[in-house]
């Protein structure tokens, strides 16, 4: 058995190398994923699939992110880090090539199921390092100033370049073009990191597989109810019965078998905590910012005509308000201020997003008209994302961040925006049709202007075309209207609610406490 060893790298391999190695895994663990979002409608084309097998695959990278957090450091403890990142790596590499070839939608979303998983590992092996590098006096506000920003432009950037791709090549290509990546990753990871251990062996036993089987399956099931809910019709469907039931089922198995394990896989008493679950809700409540963003894309692709590739493109107006969220957190950081400050502003800067958007719904709106209620939602998303996640591990030790992070990982990024965005999608699909039948109520024979109308544009379906697309001018600015006043309600919980000062001493020592558990060494070898 090797010996423990400090450090990452080989003893050959300088500093600078070292960071630059560090950089680049990074990177490429940031912007691999199993599905490209841009892409989703030139897959849906090219496999005539529907479009909510491809959300579905989305939000399945996201939950076997968060199931396979309990096992991080049992992982560590068992393997190697060079291992880890050979074995993860790897796999996310063969699994790209399946995302690429299959044509099947049950395989993308289980390829995508393990892709999160795999992802998630190789991010221990980097983040901790980066963490290190950032705040080597373990501040997790400095952190999380830093990070965040970078991991939204990396994912921004990401969609844009996978936009283009797609519409220059197909859409197969946005794999093809990170699997060079993936291989120059690997490539490093064998010349530069030693293999030796950075931490004690541990064996790899105390896994918790039922509850993690529990739990997958019913954050599965929750997935496919969310998703296909409208498609489905709702309760009506046998399939949504027994989908919804089965989840129900599940839970409240894993809930129970946490409850009375006395090693739980999950630790579920931490929901106790004022600060964790006052999180996890203004988290959950986040979902519905990040979601009405299907709203703008209802104007801008069904209205305005604009191509996938436009729309990242637009989405990268998200970055100037990212960077500025960014230089806000780090100082509000460095002068400790409260919580329920930052906070407010972020969820300020939301509301203020979709107020912009509200008055620019109009057939006439031009790609300027969008840069500014971008910018804001970028704004909004970095300062909340780092300030609810500062705020949640506000007390709390290593071992509870670990649980903590994982319900935190699976509320940011699935339960809140599945949530809300089956609920616009049903708010926009009734207010078409509601304001379809009121426009349609004024079109019969007697009026003049239909009349020639219907003559000069092919009548009953040229009435219908002209129609249609004011029915959806009104109830996006209808949606935009209820979101924006959702949030005003969201900010005046916030104010009432009782928050603690933001003080550094009481957030947890990252480096003291990782290196007292699990024994990290320093970057450089």
């Amino acid at each position: 058995m090797s010996e423990v060893r400090k450090g990452l790298f080989n003893d050959w391999v300088p500093k600078p190398v070292g960071l630059l190695v560090i950089l680049v895994l990074t990177i490429t663990a940031l912007t691999t994923n199993g599905l490209y979002t841009a892409n989703i409608n030139d897959m849906v084309s090219g496999l005539g699939s529907m479009s909510e097998y491809m959300m579905m695959a989305n939000y399945a990278s996201v939950i076997g992110m968060m199931v396979v957090f309990p096992f991080l450091l049992k992982i560590k403890a068992y393997l190697k880090g060079r291992t880890i990142l050979l074995l993860s790596l790897s796999g996310m590499l063969l699994l790209s090539v399946v995302c690429a070839l299959t044509t099947s939608p049950a395989v993308l979303i289980i390829s995508n199921l393990m892709i999160g998983s795999l992802k998630i590992i190789a991010m221990m092996e980097v983040i901790i390092p980066i963490m290190m590098i950032i705040s080597p006096d373990g501040n997790r506000g400095r952190f999380y100033a830093t990070f965040y920003p970078i991991s939204i432009i990396l994912g921004q950037l990401g969609a844009y370049f996978s936009a283009e791709l797609s519409f220059a090549y197909g859409w197969e290509y946005a794999y093809y073009f990170m699997m060079p990546g993936l291989l120059v990753s690997l490539l490093l990871v064998v010349i530069c990191y030693h293999n030796d251990r950075t931490m004690p062996y541990a064996p790899l036993k105390g896994l918790d597989l039922i509850s993690f089987f529990l739990v997958t399956t019913s954050l599965m099931l929750l997935n496919y109810v969310l998703v296909f809910a409208r498609v489905e019709d709702y309760f009506s469907s046998v399939y949504i019965q027994g989908a919804a039931i089965g989840f129900v089922i599940t839970m409240l198995l894993f809930i129970r078998r946490q409850l009375t394990a006395e090693q739980p896989y999950l630790d579920l008493r931490m929901l106790k905590i004022r600060n964790v679950w006052a999180s996890n809700v203004m988290v959950f409540l986040t979902g519905l910012f990040l979601s009405a963003g299907a709203i703008q894309s209802a104007l801008t692709s069904g209205i305005l005509k604009y191509s996938a590739q436009v729309n990242a493109e637009l989405n990268l107006w998200m970055i100037p308000g990212v960077i500025v969220g960014g230089l806000l957190l780090f100082f509000w950081n460095k002068y400790e201020h409260n919580h329920k400050g930052l906070i407010l502003i972020g969820f300020g800067a939301f509301v203020l997003g979709f107020l912009l958007l509200y008055t620019k719904v109009n057939p006439g709106a031009g790609m300027h008209d969008f840069y500014m209620a971008s910018a804001l939602r970028g704004f909004g998303m970095v300062v909340l994302f780092a300030g609810l996640g500062v705020y949640n591990a506000v007390g709390l030790q290593m071992m509870d961040m670990l649980s903590s992070a994982a319900i935190l990982v699976v509320v940011r990024s699935f339960l809140g925006p599945a949530f809300f965005a089956a609920l616009i999608s049903y708010g926009m699909y009734q207010g078409q049709v509601e304001n379809l039948q009121q426009l349609a109520q004024h079109m019969d024979v007697t009026n003049a202007a239909v009349t020639a109308r219907a003559a000069t544009s092919g009548g009953t379906l040229g009435l219908y075309g002209a129609a249609m697309p004011q029915a959806v001018l009104v109830t996006a600015q209808e949606m935009l209207g209820y979101v924006a006043m959702a949030g005003l309600w969201i900010m005046l919980v916030v104010v009432l609610f009782r928050f603690g000062r933001m003080n550094r001493r009481r957030l947890v020592n990252w480096r003291k406490k990782w290196r007292s558990i699990v024994g990290v060494p320093a970057v450089t070898g």
